[in-house]
């Protein structure tokens, strides 16, 4: 019994053992999967197995005020790469499969990628150099390329600062080219050396979105972006043969009309500055595309919509297998403008078929050359409202071109942001002979005159300056950014300032014999002719300016020189020098404001112009009138102390309070303390400057100062000029035009908008836009009704009768002819005048207000057809009917 009992203990025991064992190997095993490699496949597990896949949100349609869309979103097929182990394995092949079958069917790669080859070059989306080093240097840090050049530093400078540092690393990067930062990134993705570089980069482009990606999450790399129809059913019929490529469904942005309204629209494009804030407000930074520019940037949180996605199981080859999850996209809000399509068509057309009259018959003007007849504006204004309903600045370009990655080849690219001026202004020159107004200059002194070389770019010596704004720009929008003396547009306004003020009456009368005496210099106006004895409309009908420099003169002798600026302010063209109101017309989209001659203004114009002369003067050593003087550079050099910064930064504003002030604050002393110190402390102007020779400098900055510049601050001269449009005067071709709406509908300045409502996806209204004053000017009504009497008088028997001789609707106008500076002044560099016009319709009950100019247009009667178009096109439903009764 005892035996049995030890035989059971015993084959209990050993089981016992054996389970233990066992166990004890699977807990070990548990214990190394679970503990020692649990991170590892943890991370597998949610890199490479279940991913969220974002699902973009289209954007909000913007429609004009008919319901006809600008810009909308399409659902449009994209291919992408899934990337794994698995199909990493099979890349390149799979590649160069996928390349060959969308070359095939014609469709391109998405390629947002800014590094170039063939040649290899940098292509940033800014015309702005600093900007473009700027995304350069981020560019080159967000791939790694600072690493070893921080490194190497550090190693040699262990106390360094982290400003220093950082420094020392973006000037380092710079130095590196285009090429070998390629060479580096081909390593760095291990692309094979067996290909073509057009092949290596299309690899790249699909490694570098990768790796940027993957900064912020999981994405599938997009291959190629709005494929056709045919062409992603080829694919999807292949996925097999192509481990990680699928086909998925995305909103693309489009704009059906092209470049119509580019002006007012924008574009979209990659994230290229403010990363934090956009990542802050959940942007993948490393693919999403923001609005840039126009409606599409100013909207850009209503116009975004909600992201969707889904969390999804993935196979070994990047396959879905099964969808865990999803989360719906929402579309964004629409804009609904106040613009009429047909409207700006019309503008954008005639304004683009004058501008190439102009340019086949560039000598059919007296006193000007139309060859660069390449930029010009419109604006029209619902004059009861406030409302935009066109907007055009040209040229313009195809938002399409950026909504799409990869569409915008490189000589796009060069026209939009890196123009060659050094080519275009030696064509430019010759074309005109302008070598002929520079004697004994060479054509290439000629072109750094023009075309000057960009020094305020660093190392720069290619980068050229288009400075007298000659080279026209896609992007530049010249609606609302540039600023132009309005000419004699701007005589209606002087007209309610005589009348308003009670210097002169509508019956003011004025001998013009094409001379006005200004104070001993005798203004001449052969062009135009002496026109006789003119009252207040036959001078607005003849745009007389001996007239309007008599009414500006008495302005002046009654109550001073700001008294037009008074009311001009009234009427949008400025503000009050000194108040807090807002420089804005109330625009939604981006704008310069111009200003109108006042005292404040000029003396700030004077002292920031004719400090730019005396530094000028001093750096080379020759005083106005010849003679040689000690020379001084107070210009900023990047090697000044904070101490010759202070003292430079002490002369310049010393001289511009000469300037300002004149004689009685003209401190010789001063001058001759800071003079001393500069010449002790910077390197740069290091030298001993004797007692007669620092007496010829400080002589020579008193002429400048005293003797040229403050001597001309309070000249009568100043507001005749100012009077008729020139001088000072310079506002945005959206001020005029506003200016004009708020005249004709009486004195009732509305703030100006291109946005009518908000509706969601739905159609439904979110909010409306209501019209809103900015100031009732109260002038009085039989004084607008003077000045529009002389306005009708240009539209009837005017300057502008023979554009609307046969137009069926009775018009106001005022044709304007300006000039940049003087006409010597624009002959020596090329250019020739703004042909501007502004006018309302119809004359008893005005609806419509507009402002049309060509830049280098010469005569503003030229401009005045453009505007009849428009008209036509507003007008056009009563045009039908009219003809449609006339022949019936």
């Amino acid at each position: 019994m005892k035996k049995k009992k030890l035989f059971k203990n015993t084959r209990y025991t050993a089981i016992t053992v054996i389970m233990l064992l066992i166990f004890s190997t699977m807990a070990g095993r548990l214990f190394f999967l679970q503990v020692v490699q649990g991170k590892q496949y943890m991370e597998q597990s949610n890199n490479r197995a279940i991913r969220e896949i974002p699902e973009a949100a289209p954007r909000g349609d913007i429609l004009d005020c008919k319901g006809n869309k600008l810009a909308t979103s399409a659902q449009g097929y994209v291919l992408v790469y899934n990337q794994t182990d698995e199909s990493d394995k099979t890349f390149f092949s799979t590649m160069d499969k996928v390349f060959k079958i969308l070359d095939e069917n014609g469709q391109n790669q998405q390629d947002d990628f800014e590094l170039k080859v063939n040649p290899f070059q940098f292509q940033f989306r800014s015309d702005d150099e600093n900007t473009r080093n700027s995304l350069e240097i981020k560019f080159k840090r967000d791939r790694g390329l600072n690493e070893a050049i921080q490194k190497k530093i550090k190693s040699k400078n262990e106390d360094i600062s982290d400003d220093n540092l950082k420094t020392q690393v973006n000037k380092e990067l710079l130095k590196i080219s285009a090429e070998d930062t390629f060479k580096a990134l081909l390593k760095e993705y291990k692309i094979p050396n067996g290909y073509s570089l057009e092949e290596q980069r299309r690899f790249m482009i699909i490694r570098d979105t990768l790796k940027m990606q993957s900064f912020s999450g999981y994405k599938p790399a997009t291959i190629a972006n709005n494929i056709s129809k045919d062409t992603a059913f080829k694919f999807l019929q292949m996925l097999n043969e192509l481990p990680g490529v699928d086909v998925n469904t995305q909103p693309i942005r489009s704009y059906p009309n092209k470049d119509l309204g580019s002006a007012f629209l924008g574009y979209i494009s990659k994230i290229a500055s403010n990363y934090e804030k956009y990542k802050d407000k959940g942007y993948d930074i490393s693919s999403d595309y923001v609005g840039q520019g126009g409606l599409e940037a100013a909207f850009e949180d209503r116009l975004k919509g909600s992201k969707g996605g889904r969390i999804v199981k993935l196979n070994k080859n990047g396959r879905v297998l099964e969808e865990l999850g999803s989360r719906d996209s929402y579309p964004g809000q629409t804009l609904q403008l106040t613009i009429d399509k047909d409207v700006q068509a019309a503008a954008e057309k005639s304004l683009d078929e004058r501008m190439e009259e102009l340019r086949q018959n560039a000598y059919g003007q007296e006193r000007a050359d139309t060859t660069n007849a390449t930029r010009g504006a419109a604006v029209a204004i619902n004059v009861n409202t406030g409302g935009i309903i066109a907007l055009v600045s040209r040229p313009g370009y195809d938002p399409n071109d950026f909504s799409i990655p990869g569409k915008l080849t490189t000589e796009q690219y060069n026209q939009y942001f890196n123009p060659n001026l050094e080519e275009f202004g030696i064509k430019y020159i010759r074309q005109r002979n302008i070598t002929a107004n520079y004697a004994g200059k060479s054509e290439d002194e000629v072109l750094n005159i023009l075309f000057p070389i960009d020094k305020s770019i660093k190392n720069n010596t290619t980068i050229r300056q288009d400075l007298y704004d000659i080279y026209p720009k896609p992007f530049y929008n010249y609606a609302t950014q540039s600023l132009i003396p309005p000419g004699s547009t701007f005589k209606p306004m002087t007209a309610i300032a005589g009348l308003e003020s009670g210097v002169i009456t509508p019956y003011f009368s004025y001998y013009d014999n094409a001379t006005y005496n200004q104070g001993g210099r005798i203004a001449r106006f052969d062009l135009d002719g002496a026109n006789g004895w003119v009252n207040l409309t036959t001078a607005i009908q003849k745009s007389s300016n001996p007239y309007f420099m008599e009414v500006a003169r008495l302005i002046r002798n009654a109550f001073g020189d700001d008294t037009l600026a008074k009311y001009a302010w009234k009427f949008g063209l400025g503000v009050p020098s000194g108040s807090e109101e807002k420089p804005s017309t109330g625009i939604e989209i981006s704008e310069n404001y111009g200003q109108v001659y006042n005292t404040v203004f000029n003396e700030n114009t004077f002292a920031r112009n004719y400090l730019a002369n005396t530094m000028s003067v001093l750096k080379n050593g020759v005083d106005d009138r010849g003679s040689s003087i000690v020379k001084i550079d107070l210009y900023d050099n990047e090697n000044d102390s904070d101490k010759v910064k202070s003292l430079k930064n002490d002369i310049k504003n010393l001289i511009q309070n000469s300037i300002k002030s004149g004689k009685t604050a003209f401190d010789k002393e001063k001058y001759k303390e800071l003079f001393s110190k500069l010449t002790l402390e910077d390197s740069n102007n290091k030298k001993n400057i004797s007692d007669k020779d620092m007496d010829s400098l400080i002589q020579a900055i008193y002429y400048i100062t005293v003797s040229d510049a403050n001597s001309q601050l309070d000249v009568p001269a100043n507001i005749e000029n100012a009077a008729i449009g020139q001088g000072l005067n310079q506002f945005t071709p959206l001020q005029i035009a506003n200016y004009i709406a708020t005249l004709a509908n009486g004195g009732t300045r509305y703030k100006l908008h291109l946005v009518d409502k908000f509706l969601d996806s739905d159609g439904n209204v979110i909010e409306k836009v209501k019209p809103e004053v900015l100031e009732n000017t109260e002038v009085k009504a039989e004084n607008i009704e003077a000045v529009k009497a002389g306005m009708e008088a240009v539209n009837e028997k005017g300057t502008a009768a023979k554009a609307f001789a046969d137009f069926p609707i009775k018009t106001a106008g005022k044709t304007g002819t300006a000039t940049i500076v003087s006409q010597e002044h624009q002959t020596q560099i090329g250019r020739t005048d703004y042909a501007e016009y502004v006018g309302y319709a119809p004359l008893d009950k005005p609806e419509i207000a507009v402002y049309v100019v060509v830049f280098d247009g010469g005569m503003g009667s030229g401009s005045a057809y453009i505007a009849k178009d428009i008209y036509s096109a507003y007008f056009s439903k009563q045009l039908s009917t009219s003809t449609s009764s006339v022949n019936n």
